[in-house]
């Protein structure tokens, strides 16, 4: 069948027809969607920015103090003497970070050092606002094609966020760590200035060598202050923050010096330097100098129990730090103390063909306290155990003053009281041994006066004295005075069987030289805890004391508790009196070589392992101690008190006395003491014309019939010391 054709022969055309209806809406919606991506993508760009930005800050740290991280850094303290010589630093230790802070205020930084900071860790420092730009999309490239973190873009502001704020900010090398960086400098740069944020910057950086802050790094590397750094130096120290252990001298120089050479290109692109100090520091040698160990350098025993002391105040400020702990120590005098303690030993080493023994001794001031030597033994670097402070050992005949002074005061004796002075041999339970107590040199008298028989260091006598009271107050009444060593309240303990430390024992003797009153030895006066003090002991008798301090000082002595006084001063006086004669005319003879009045006693063990000398004069009391550290080796043959420690504490005690003049010992007599001259024999008043010897009485116990006593105010007493003293001198420049 054919097609049906058209007019013109051709087939007719199909025509298609199109839903113009539907056709108009299509459009209309993708017109609406491509519209709505143009306004709806940049808000919810924006919400989820708002978003992220509320889940970044909704935790962020607040901005820290800055002003208060200064004051509690933890950094170095000091230990000063007297006179203001440093005679140690100590380090910090916090955690697991110890080392040396100097905190350096930005005022005192030279400007080479600023641009070296500068040039090695933000160049644009002073420019941004938090956030180098420019500085974080050079190192988005420069990571891009390394595809590893190859280059960080922190500012000095990011640093010091992270640094300060550690757990807060978060250690992860993660982009939201260095966003919630990015945001808190911001904070930071809107709250602070450019010069304290770079300030705490430069004095918190590690730098390598225990060195924490610019300050401390120019002392560990070079042993200068920042102002006489040079500009090659500047630089050196402002490389390491990036590379402290890398780029440390001491381990590898020539990283050290390439280092240095990077940041002084640094500096010189900047425009920091010109081209010839550019040329002029890259040709400067590394010259390291490392800081004297200062620590036990002067001093060195005094120091290290100053150091002790400000631990047991606070053992957390001082390892904390920035503690100033001030002392007592007086360089010089402490030096000539060691030379003279160490020459001792060499003679008696010498004498003697062994090694040197080892010394312990003390010299304060009895009325301020004030500690002014202290010898721990003979070489502190080969040990660092102070015998002085530390050693118990056998006092022999020293303690002896201790028991008298509690008969004394029990009314038990007198100076002038007779003692038996006979042979004594028994069987003493307590030790389980035969005890047979002699007199080294000398016979029995059968009766002898107290005073004589101490000076003369009897030993009969001695436990007559102790039977009299018995031991266990003898045991009391050192309580008392101060010594603390387990005391066996037994009839040996007179002649010094139990061990004592020799500071307390011239702690003892003290309470007799300050009639009747306590003494503590002071070593540190005071601790300053950067703004604040934490302890202050300065006597207001100290005569360097500034006015105002001394009457701060006055009016808290009122307040204060001080040491009670422990004994009576008539019984402190008698005492006195006793050893100075001990002096005069006793063991201690040699101590008038030092040409002033003393009171004291010696102290030796049974076959010379323990020597010892313990006195004082009108100012000081001092103690000395010489022996081998075991005390089962004897000194040898004749190294008692008399030619062992008595030398060694004449020598000492002149370092410190000086040029000063001397003060009489025992002084004025307290009311309730009279004087009288009497017989050696008897014990009674001598007769007109018969030489007798002065002795000393607590009122109403002098023997009947005394009539040339001495009332208070009076000086018979101390004229006849002046003029016993004047013999005693010409006698000795005879003897020795």
């Amino acid at each position: 069948m054919k097609p049906t054709t058209g007019a013109s022969g051709r087939p007719p055309r199909r025509v298609r027809v199109a839903n113009r209806a539907r056709r108009g809406p299509a459009w209309r919606f993708v017109l609406a969607a491509v519209a709505w991506l143009f306004l709806a993508v940049p808000q919810v760009a924006v919400i989820t920015l708002a978003r992220g930005y509320q889940q970044l800050t909704s935790d962020l740290p607040q901005v820290p103090d800055l002003p208060g991280h200064e004051r509690l850094a933890p950094r170095s303290s000091q230990i000063m003497a007297a006179d203001g010589t440093v005679l140690a630093e100590l380090p910090f230790v916090v955690g697991k970070e110890a080392g040396h802070r100097l905190w350096a205020p930005y005022e005192s930084f030279p400007p080479t050092l600023v641009h070296a900071l500068l040039a090695a860790e933000d160049v644009r420092f002073f420019s941004h606002r938090g956030i180098d730009v420019r500085a974080v999309a050079r190192a988005a490239i420069a990571n891009y094609r390394n595809q590893r973190i190859s280059e960080g873009a922190s500012t000095i502001t990011q640093q010091v966020a992270r640094n300060l704020l550690p757990e807060e900010i978060g250690r992860e090398r993660t982009v939201r760590r260095k966003l919630r960086e990015a945001l808190l400098a911001r904070r930071i740069e809107r709250q602070y200035s450019k010069e304290r944020i770079l300030e705490t910057y430069a004095n918190h950086v590690f730098l390598g060598a225990g060195a924490y802050g610019v300050a401390a790094a120019a002392r560990a590397y070079f042993s200068k202050t920042l102002a006489d750094l040079t500009v090659g130096e500047h630089a050196l120290i402002a490389g390491l923050a990036q590379a402290p252990g890398r780029a440390d001298p001491y381990l590898n120089l020539a990283a050290a010096r390439a280092r240095r050479d990077d940041v002084l290109s640094r500096m010189r692109r900047a425009g920091f330097l010109d081209e010839e100090t550019f040329t002029a520091a890259l040709g400067e040698p590394i010259t390291l100098l490392p800081p004297p160990n200062l620590y036990g350098a002067r001093a060195p025993w005094l120091t290290e129990r100053a150091r002790k002391e400000a631990g047991d105040l606070d053992s957390a400020a001082l390892a904390r730090g920035g503690l100033v702990v001030e002392t007592t120590a007086l360089p010089a005098a402490d030096e000539s103390a060691g030379l003279a303690a160490r020459a001792a030993t060499t003679r008696i080493a010498k004498r003697q063909g062994t090694s040197p023994p080892q010394v312990g001794a003390i010299v304060f001031d009895h009325v301020t306290g004030y500690v002014e030597v202290l010898v721990g033994g003979t070489d502190f670097h080969d040990s660092q155990f102070d015998r002085a402070m530390q050693a118990c050992r056998q006092p022999g005949s020293a303690f002896k003053p201790i028991v008298y002074a509690a008969a004394i005061e029990q009314n038990a004796i007198t100076p002038g009281s007779l003692l038996r002075d006979a042979p004594i041999t028994e069987y003493d339970d307590a030790l389980g041994i035969f005890w047979k107590p002699t007199s080294s040199g000398h016979g029995f008298r059968g009766a002898v006066l107290a005073q004589e028989a101490l000076a003369l260091s009897l030993n009969p006598p001695a436990v007559d004295v102790i039977d009299r009271i018995g031991p266990q107050a003898a045991v009391s009444i050192a309580r008392r005075l101060g010594i603390s060593t387990a005391l066996a309240p037994v009839r040996p303990l007179v002649l010094g069987s139990s061990c004592v430390h020799p500071w307390q024992l011239a702690r003892a003797y003290a309470v007799f030289a300050s009639g009747g009153k306590r003494v503590d030895p002071v070593v540190v006066t005071r601790v300053i805890d950067r703004t604040r003090v934490v302890v202050d002991r300065a006597s207001p008798l100290d005569p360097f004391l500034d006015p105002r301090r001394r009457l701060e000082r006055l009016v808290a002595s009122l307040t204060e508790a001080g040491p009670p006084g422990v004994l009576d001063p008539q019984s402190a006086f008698l005492m006195s009196s006793m050893l100075a004669e001990v002096v005069s005319a006793g063991t201690g003879r040699s101590a008038r070589l030092l040409g002033r009045p003393v009171a004291g006693k010696t102290g030796t063990t049974n076959g010379n392992t323990d020597a010892w000398f313990v006195g004082y004069t009108g100012r000081v009391t001092a103690a000395t101690w010489i022996g081998h550290d075991d005390p089962a080796i004897p000194l040898g043959p004749r190294e008692d008190a008399s030619h062992a420690a008595l030398p060694l504490w004449v020598d000492l005690v002149r370092q410190v006395e000086g040029e000063r003049p001397g003060m009489l010992v025992p002084g004025t007599p307290p009311g309730g003491v009279v004087g009288s001259r009497i017989n050696r024999e008897s014990g009674l008043p001598a007769n007109p014309g018969i030489p007798g010897t002065w002795v000393y009485f607590r009122k109403g116990t002098e023997p009947p019939g005394s009539s040339n006593h001495q009332e208070p105010g009076q000086d018979v007493g101390t004229e006849s010391q002046a003029e016993d003293l004047s013999r005693s001198l010409e006698q000795s420049a005879r003897e020795f």
